[in-house]
């Protein structure tokens, strides 16, 4: 195992890590503030706000592990049903195309983060520009995969043949 590739791998932990950390500050923070609401009428401040970014973030970074794994929304028959040819042609358009709507997220979000990062929420005291952080670092991990697909077609995508039960298990 190289270097990078080690380094690559940590990385996705590290990822894989920060958004099981999230899903239990989401469930810890709703929990406790139906439990002050409504059994001592009182509440945490901003906890709506927080459990909101933090579900932000869980999807965009979530959406890049989904599809560093191959467990994204695909239509594998229809990729399976083309002769090999064209499915190597097709899948390597399937990468352009997400590269592209990738790059547009980022290009999206990242003018969004500077426009409001000095525009403060009131409650959590959490700059606005963190929810549209989240699009960029999302974005960009998934144009990084999505390049590097096409640039190694190798691992464009799965077998999804009977011998692939554990498809995408694999996969730095």
């Amino acid at each position: 195992m190289s270097m990078l590739t080690r380094i690559v791998s940590i990385g996705w932990r590290i990822i894989d890590a920060l958004i099981a950390l999230a899903l239990v500050v989401m469930i810890v923070l709703v929990f406790a503030n139906v439990v002050l609401r409504y059994g001592f009428s009182s509440g945490i401040l901003g906890s709506v706000e927080i459990s909101r970014l933090l579900f932000v973030w869980v999807i965009m970074l979530g959406a890049a592990t989904c599809l560093r794994n191959f467990e994204h929304l695909a239509l594998a028959d229809i990729a399976e049903a083309v002769f090999p040819k064209a499915r190597f042609w097709l899948r390597r358009f399937v990468n352009a195309v997400i590269l592209g709507c990738c790059i547009m997220l980022v290009l999206g979000a990242a003018p969004q983060v500077v426009a409001n990062w000095d525009n403060i929420s009131p409650m959590s005291g959490i700059p606005v520009g963190m929810f549209y952080l989240a699009g960029v670092i999302g974005g960009v991990l998934m144009a990084g995969i999505a390049l590097l697909r096409l640039i190694d077609p190798r691992n464009a995508a799965p077998d999804y043949g009977p011998d692939a039960e554990n498809a995408g298990e694999n996969v730095q």
